[in-house]
């Protein structure tokens, strides 16, 4: 995973692991959680206005696109509507060629120019110019945007006071990127498909989210 996803939380380990997770725990707090849920709800109302009353979509396409509209926001404070389907597209050839690689029985190094690996490093190029670039927009601008960015350039080692460089910055972002975008789609997807083969369940559901969201 370490070609997509660099050193960060899922693939670092030890004392450098240990630092990060230090670092990056005040975006974790239940405050800024919180202020995340009302981007989220806004975010899923929106995709739901936009499917038609008896309309026939590939919904696992539109749970991604959703989910990437919201990472976008809570994670980066940027609009990726314009870059979705390319962000979405690069996101799922580099998972595929993890996965490959993964399932091989002759583990083939990532430096190996196979078609494979080809393939996996374009994508994840075309990821890291949508990172980095949002970085470095944010670097010029500065200030606290409460976002996940946000805390990840404000972050200091307790014990030195050291920040993050941008290339730990999106190790860390793009983690959290992967994890916040496919496998909550996936979710999402499976759960809905459930859902419309329980009807008893599904409207159960639906009187508790009116008794709980008016």
């Amino acid at each position: 995973m370490r070609p997509m996803l660099g050193n960060g939380l899922l693939t670092s380990e030890g004392g450098f692991h240990s630092r990060q997770r230090r670092m990056m725990a005040p975006a974790f707090v239940h405050k800024r959680i919180a202020e995340s849920a009302t981007v989220i709800g806004e975010r899923a109302e929106i995709a739901q206005r936009a499917l038609g009353d008896g309309e026939v979509v590939d919904f696992s396409a539109a749970m991604m696109r959703m989910t990437l509209e919201i990472v976008g926001a809570t994670l980066f404070g940027a609009e990726v509507g314009d870059e979705a389907d390319e962000i979405g597209e690069a996101l799922t050839v580099a998972m595929e060629q993890a996965t490959a690689a993964l399932r091989s029985i002759v583990p083939v190094p990532p430096s190996w120019p196979t078609p494979g690996t080809r393939r996996g490093r374009k994508a994840v190029a075309r990821l890291d110019r949508t990172v980095y670039r949002l970085i470095e927009e944010r670097r010029r601008h500065g200030g606290d945007r409460g976002d996940f960015l946000s805390m990840l350039l404000m972050a200091q080692d307790e014990d030195d006071g050291s920040v993050m460089t941008d290339k730990q910055v999106r190790d860390e972002a793009m983690n959290i990127f992967l994890a916040g975008h496919e496998t909550t789609a996936n979710a999402l997807g499976w759960t809905f498909y459930l859902l419309a083969q329980h009807p008893a369940i599904r409207e159960r559901i639906e009187r508790e989210v009116d008794a709980a969201l008016g």
